[in-house]
């Protein structure tokens, strides 16, 4: 359980999702804090974990990423946004391991640009 939870949500690209996600935790630190506007404060998440196994997706949508069902998107491939966003909603939803205790969970969405994209979602304090 979350005491004053604040959910996070957001892309950033780099070779590594670790890298990106640190990189982007920093420029986020250089932020004024907005007194009217929440920020989860991003240097609370220990580690983050790239969801590409259906095991971290739960029971009540692991056939989203079923290998003999047809699906909108093929197991291991990248996602697009619309996907990775509903994923992240229901990893959020359910508490999922990736994103429980100070956590993140990074889904991978484009592999064709010079560094790979991905959304990073889960669950920090409030900044400030």
């Amino acid at each position: 359980m979350h005491l004053d939870p604040m959910v996070f949500r957001f892309t950033a690209s780099g070779p590594s999702a670790q890298s990106a996600f640190t990189n982007h935790a920093a420029k986020d630190r250089e932020l004024p804090v907005d007194p009217f506007t929440r920020r989860a404060d991003l240097t609370k998440v220990g580690r983050v974990t790239v969801v590409r196994d259906r095991s971290a997706l739960g029971p009540v949508i692991a056939g989203y990423f079923n290998e003999s069902v047809p699906s909108p998107v093929p197991y291991g491939a990248p996602l697009d946004e619309d996907d990775a966003d509903w994923l992240a909603d229901r990893l959020i939803e359910d508490d999922a391991p990736c994103v429980r205790s100070g956590g993140a969970g990074a889904l991978l969405l484009e592999t064709t640009r010079p560094e790979p994209s991905w959304l990073f979602f889960g669950w920090s304090t409030p900044l400030g």
